[in-house]
């Protein structure tokens, strides 16, 4: 259905009302004759000549009043103006209306506006509950160790032979050791978060024999967003489908209702994933088998050469890890994780000799195919048709933890070299940012590294949707490698409803700095040995700009001028804490330091579920969430199969459900106005305990209120100007002619009487009735005459007959007014008329 605008509907009833216009002189006209004899009196027939006359039946006939034969040039040309000048108003009372339309646009001011919170009715408004007035807690290496600004208090008594010792252990974040890190994101940014504004999603009170009461994290999925390809809120976060990342804010919008909506931009503190991938150029081919009652294993499974092998560079790439965290090349650590891994894999398969610094013999050539054992008593490792897999643990399709069929005699002669996970082991650590003993300060990075086992696809033409007996399959895989920022983003929101479905994320990008004193001051705590990375979380956040002076501090912090900020951890890659989405420490609540690692495990760590326990052992186990291998989404998979064609589009995979698993975990508690999450409406609703609500402070936010304005398209206004042009010039010739004397009402009145076809032929039928009276004198002397006017000629109305004189011939009677006589006299020829006034 074609939509038309407020112009373009103005232009078509321009059009309609102009042939209306035309068509009621015409009609009516053309009725009017029908009913209109060939005798009237003088008056009428001046009335019935300005009726016809008016209309465009002269022209449309081609009659003596449109003739342009024999006219005087002045009045042709008069005439052929004026039909120009009707000609050009037409036009533009149609086409002049065509350039209007109204348009929703901002205004240049901005209003400064209450703002209020608004309730999240998804599944992830729902499944938040209230929030807990519990602390902030943390400890170090296991309780062993005080963290800094935290108290840990060994109480001893000898009883008899015995010493009873008891800890007294304050695990509560010192208050001002909290303030340094709130007050920089507030001088920063009104609505920038804190580290202490991040919380967990779901929690449940516990108790630590040494420790007391706190809070810990509980996982429960709320909903898979994988699938969505948008930038949207939810509880307490905005959340990047697109690229990857999570924003913390606390949602609140315009008080007031705007009939059109309104937008605003805000400073929003996003951790977001970073990942690069690179071919290993090596494929796992293999066939499906004649049924599905074995749908753990596939047959013919090989390990192709597709240049990974063939064509590996002779030496080991030069790529030493840098001392500063922050100068991370994640593509190179990815390749050179590719590299080793593929070299390791060569030497299993003695293509190759056991010297990675020079490499002087390869047996292989590109597309040669080496098989992988599918046997369902000696492999741990699971290929299928219909899934994505990632895993740490690089050489994993080598099944090196599971015993050769035969014994250890025949692996000899499989791996002469004995290749064993330690290699493979290595190759995690050579990729990875940080390990368990590493310092806990800003140059200690969580760096994740991982192979991707991504979607399958059929080489036998088939669809790679339909699952087919028989049918033939091949999985790339990449070698990735990932690490976690934490940046400010300029978000741009729309609001123009009444629930939060309808704040929408115009756009999200990097803040821009214009100056290098601009750029955000993070700083992350510098923690000393004993304390390592494995047992402690250091603290990290924005302190203010680049210029900031940092007040006097008993803690040790690192500072840094950037953009961002890549965040400090240590990846569990060996799996020793499992694969929960949450990670567990005993008495811990501090979510800002330790969800994202955890994500990134669950992102790197991609398996089928219900797998055998050998498989689960082997991959840490599935957790029981969400399934992000694309087993249990046909839709899923489809979308990893898109994913999975190139090395940067599989990045965003891992991105992607890192984004997922982070955003079903954590909370941001900070918004205009607001102090914590709420969720007491919620609770309310459904009969549960209505918690404080949320501490409200009045602020008023300075917003862009949309308005409806009417706008014009010049083009359309061409005709118009032409007809304002020409009206001007025949104005101006008016007023000219006026003034000096040479027309008007007078002289116009005299030319209208006597070009009026009743008048004319009054002088010509009764010559001595006087000229130049006015219209009612005319009417009352001669107006009422009767004349025909027909084919044979004009016949006029004769006084009455006197006595009982003969009627001449050519005399007629007619039934008069007061039944007198009438006599006819015929003018067979009125152009014969000569120059005198009563000649006839």
């Amino acid at each position: 259905m074609v939509e038309l605008s407020v112009g373009e509907v103005s232009g078509l009833v321009a059009a309609g009302v102009f042939l209306v216009q035309i068509f009621f002189p015409l009609a009516i006209s053309a009725i009017l004759i029908a009913f209109v004899s060939e005798e009237n009196n003088l008056v009428t027939w001046s009335v019935l000549g300005r009726y016809l006359h008016s209309t465009f039946w002269p022209t449309i006939l081609s009659t003596d009043a449109a003739a342009d034969t024999a006219v005087r040039r002045r009045v042709f040309r008069t005439g052929w103006v004026q039909t120009i000048a009707l000609i050009l108003v037409s036009v533009a009372s149609i086409v002049t209306p065509l350039g209007l339309y109204d348009v929703v646009e901002p205004p240049k001011l901005q209003t400064n506006t209450p703002f209020t919170y608004i309730e999240d009715h998804s599944a992830f408004g729902y499944g938040t509950p209230p929030r807990s007035d519990a602390p902030f807690t943390r400890v170090c290496e296991g309780t062993k160790i005080a963290c800094p600004g935290t108290t840990r208090t060994d109480n001893c008594t000898t009883k008899g032979f015995a010493e009873v010792c008891t800890v007294d252990y304050d695990v509560r974040i010192p208050d001002d050791l909290k303030e340094l890190f709130r007050d920089g994101p507030s001088s920063f940014g009104a609505t920038v978060s804190s580290i202490f504004d991040i919380q967990w999603r779901s929690y449940k009170n516990a108790l630590g024999s040494m420790i007391g009461p706190y809070l810990e994290p509980a996982s429960r999925q709320l909903a898979l967003l994988v699938l969505d390809d948008t930038v949207k809120p939810y509880e307490g976060l905005i959340v990047d489908m697109k690229e990857g990342g999570i924003g913390f804010r606390n949602h609140t919008i315009p008080r007031p209702t705007y009939q059109y909506g309104s937008t605003w931009d805000e400073d929003i503190l996003f951790v977001e994933p970073e990942t690069q991938c690179v071919n290993t150029n090596l494929t796992l081919d293999f066939t499906l088998p004649d049924d599905d009652t074995s749908h753990d294993f596939v047959e013919k499974l090989f390990l192709t050469d597709r240049g990974g092998f063939s064509g590996l560079a002779r030496t080991s790439p030069n790529y030493a890890v840098p001392p500063n965290g922050q100068d991370i090349n994640l593509r190179e650590r990815a390749y050179k994780a590719a590299w080793l891994n593929n070299f390791y894999t060569m030497v299993y398969f003695n293509i190759t000799d056991f010297d990675r610094t020079n490499i002087t013999r390869i047996d292989t050539v590109e597309g040669s195919k080496y098989p992988i054992r599918t046997d369902e008593t000696t492999t741990k490792f699971r290929v299928s048709q219909d899934v994505i897999r990632a895993s740490m643990i690089f050489g994993q399709y080598l099944n090196l933890d599971s015993p050769l069929p035969g014994g250890n005699a025949s692996q000899s002669h499989i791996n002469p070299f004995n290749i064993s996970s330690d290699f493979f082991q290595f190759v995690t650590t050579t990729c990875a940012g940080t390990s368990p003993s590493s310092p806990p300060n800003i140059n200690g990075s969580v760096v994740g590294c991982a192979l991707l086992y991504g979607a399958a696809k059929r080489t036998d033409g088939g669809s790679s949707l339909v699952f087919d007996p028989r049918s033939t399959w091949s999985t790339p895989i990449y070698s990735c490698a990932t690490a976690v920022k934490a940046t400010i983003r300029t978000t741009s929101f729309q609001y123009n409803g009444t629930t939060l479905s309808s704040l929408t994320i115009n756009e999200t990008h990097p803040k821009s700095y214009p100056e290098p004193s601009n750029l955000p001051l993070w700083g992350v705590e510098d923690l000393k040995a004993p304390l390592t990375m494995e047992g402690t979380s250091p603290l990290w956040g924005i302190l203010g700009q680049a210029n900031t002076t940092l007040p006097p501090t008993p803690y040790n912090i690192s500072t840094i001028a950037a953009s961002s900020l890549y965040l400090p951890g240590y990846l569990d890659w060996g799996g020793s804490k499992g694969l929960n989405t949450i990670p567990i420490v005993p008495g811990q609540n501090l979510p800002g330091t330790n969800f994202y690692a955890q994500a990134l495990k669950n992102a790197l760590t991609i398996t089928k579920p219900g797998g055998t326990i050998s498989e689960s052992k082997a991959d840490n186990g599935w957790n029981g969430g969400a399934d992000f291998s694309g087993y249990t989404s046909l839709a899923l998979f489809a979308k990893w199969q898109q994913l999975s064609r190139t090395p940067e589009d599989a990045a965003k995979i891992i991105n992607l459900i890192w984004t997922d698993v982070s955003a079903n975990t954590v909370v941001g508690t900070k918004g205009w106005g607001l102090t914590s999450a709420a969720a007491v409406a919620r609770a309310a609703k459904v009969g549960a305990r209505a918690d404080p609500a949320p501490l409200v402070t009045e602020v008023e936010v300075p917003i862009i209120i949309y308005k409806m304005y009417i706008r014009y398209r010049i083009p359309f206004a061409v005709p118009a100007f032409l007809v304002l042009g020409l009206t001007v010039t025949v104005l101006i010739a008016l007023i000219v002619l006026l003034i000096s004397g040479r027309t008007g009402p007078k002289l116009m009145r005299r030319f209208l009487e006597d070009i009026s076809v009743g008048r004319a032929m009054g002088v010509l039928l009764w010559p001595e009735k006087k000229r130049g009276l006015g219209t009612e004198e005319w009417i009352e002397s001669v107006g009422t005459r009767r004349v025909r006017i027909g084919r044979e000629g004009i016949a006029k109305e004769e006084e009455s007959l006197v006595g009982g004189e003969e009627r001449k011939s050519g005399e007629w009677r007619g039934s008069g007014e007061g039944g007198e006589t009438r006599k006819r006299v015929v003018v067979e020829d009125v152009g014969e008329v000569g120059d005198g006034d009563n000649g006839v």
